[in-house]
């Protein structure tokens, strides 16, 4: 029982790890990059360390405890931002032993986003599980993805569907002109639903209230609490596969996360950031 509900987990797990560092479109890429080009100025590149643990489960649910970590980087190098998630969450169903959940995420996305990198490794009590390796490239009419692993394979999707940094950048913007709602085509490339319609409503801003180390005192800006529902592209009738939430700072700093698995939900509190250094680029 626990195994057969934790593969339907590890698909909506898939579904939103572009949503960490989210991904939000709206138009014309070019246009959108002028746009956030003060957004791109305000967010700070960093380290966090976030914890994990069940805030609630339904009745009757498969899973009667979970917890995890969860270690993350974004900078910003003289061709792009580079973002590395790495993840571990113990699940304890009601007999048996507990199931050790990872994965592991590396993506390069260029400053106007219109290229996009990625590598994505799952793992299952230490054993690796999958692994998706590919590249994005915008083009004028369309957006060309090509998979390296674990296939090699080509795929065309629409000329709207944006990438994850972008997605940041145009979400911050968003929240700081008072936009409240907002549904766009999302893809960052994991599992078997990689482009999503997501749905987001934004709050008003919220001043920061939290306990993290932060030798740097970046996790006290203010921020505004995105609530984001993922509908597969071509099933969205079937409803959201996935609803979380972010309490994302305007400097790019996500204060804490919600994550809705369904049968329970899982809440992530910043314990540790650290501001990084800005790229030496020379003359570039």
């Amino acid at each position: 029982m626990l195994s057969g509900f934790f593969s339907e987990m590890k698909q909506r797990q898939r579904s939103f790890r572009g949503a960490l560092i989210f991904c939000l479109g709206l138009g014309g890429c070019a246009a959108q990059a002028g746009s956030v080009s003060g957004i791109q100025d305000a967010v700070v590149p960093h380290v966090a360390e976030y914890h994990f643990k069940m805030s609630h489960a339904e009745p009757g649910s498969s899973i009667v405890d979970a917890s995890g970590v969860l270690g993350y980087r974004f900078e910003k190098v003289c061709d792009g931002w580079v973002t590395e998630m790495q993840q571990i969450m113990i699940l304890q169903g009601a007999e048996g032993t507990p199931v050790n959940s990872a994965y592991s995420i590396t993506q390069w996305e260029d400053f106007a986003g219109s290229e996009y990198r990625f590598r994505m490794s799952d793992y299952l009590d230490g054993t690796k599980v999958d692994e998706i390796v590919g590249k994005a490239v915008r083009q004028d009419d369309m957006v060309k993805v090509t998979y390296e692993i674990p296939v090699e394979v080509e795929e065309e999707l629409p000329a709207d569907a944006m990438f994850p940094t972008q997605h940041s950048l145009v979400l911050l913007k968003r929240a700081q002109d008072g936009e409240k709602f907002a549904n766009d085509l999302v893809f960052d490339g994991s599992g078997d639903t990689p482009t999503n319609r997501v749905a987001v409503v934004i709050s008003d801003r919220k001043d920061a209230s939290n306990a993290a180390d932060d030798p740097d005192a970046i996790a006290q800006s203010p921020f505004h609490r995105m609530s984001l529902a993922f509908y597969p592209i071509g099933a969205a009738e079937n409803g959201p596969t996935t609803e979380m939430a972010v309490d994302f700072a305007e400097n790019g700093v996500a204060h804490a996360m919600r994550f809705d698995y369904g049968e329970f939900e899982v809440f992530g509190t910043l314990d540790k950031v650290n501001r990084l250094p800005m790229p030496d680029c020379g003359s570039q």
